[in-house]
């Protein structure tokens, strides 16, 4: 009998760890070349708003984080072999994805909006985006909110692997437009309100979230209970207004479209 109880010990300590893959850690994968929400700094430093709030994740679930650097173009494909627990990198609920991973709560509000340059005043509807050379990042909801919009509309997609070399391209007057996640574009008309500027034009509606493997319920509670609280406690809002000069965080909207 005591055998036995041993065993069931042993088994029930292994189980406890099963929601975040690796022990004590929970290994998170991030595209670090998407400011302002997970990139690398001057100083060499990972830095964004998916970066505090992972660490405030890991601090709420008594676990520490392990971020791996991985391409956005492989990033869900590593998801599926398990190569790390979730993915915390600016990545939005969609129809497409739903089928194919588990997602927590959203926890930031989030749209494919079109950044143009503040002096062109050619872009007001979709329509206006004949003829333009619109950049986006490769295999991103960008790109294939583009996509279904260049259907309708004539005009050349131009995709970067790097959003950061996306938004030096417009800058050298080598693409018109961009579209990208509202974060994104927040973020670049704060740093440069000179050359960039949300236009009026959104194409979609599709808000934040952490993705999980398909059928890891436990991992996805566990998430959803941390992110309620840092909700509650005004962490989130805290790190919205930090990266993004507002808080984006609550009541968002959760119709996909």
């Amino acid at each position: 009998m005591k055998k036995i109880i041993v065993v069931v010990l042993v088994l029930a300590f292994a189980l406890s760890f099963v929601a975040c893959g690796k022990g004590d850690a929970l290994t998170v994968a991030i595209d670090d070349t998407y400011p302002p929400m997970e990139y690398v700094n001057e100083d060499g430093e990972l830095v964004g708003f998916d970066i505090d709030m992972a660490k405030a994740l890991g601090e709420e679930m008594g676990v520490e984080i392990e971020f791996i650097s991985t391409g956005w173009d492989g990033i869900f494909a590593g998801l599926a072999a398990d190569q790390y627990d979730c993915i915390i990198s600016s990545v939005s609920i969609t129809k497409d994805r739903m089928p194919n991973m588990d997602f927590t709560n959203p926890y930031l509000a989030n749209g494919q909006v079109i950044m143009v340059n503040p002096a062109d005043s050619s872009i007001a509807t979709m329509a206006d985006l004949t003829g333009k050379q619109v950049g986006v990042q490769f295999e991103t909801t960008a790109d294939y909110a583009a996509q279904k919009v260049y259907e309708e509309v004539g005009f050349e997609i131009v995709a970067f692997d790097d959003m950061t070399v996306c938004l030096t391209a417009m800058k050298a007057g080598q693409i018109d437009c961009i579209v990208a996640d509202m974060a994104v574009a927040i973020d670049a008309v704060m740093k440069d309100s000179d050359a960039f500027m949300v236009s009026s034009v959104a194409l979609t509606n599709e808000p934040i979230a952490i993705a999980v493997n398909k059928g890891n319920t436990k991992l996805v509670d566990d998430l959803n209970k941390a992110l309620a609280a840092i909700s509650d406690n005004g962490t989130l809002s805290e790190i919205s207004i930090k990266h993004l000069s507002a808080d984006y965080t609550q009541n968002i909207d959760t119709e996909l479209r």
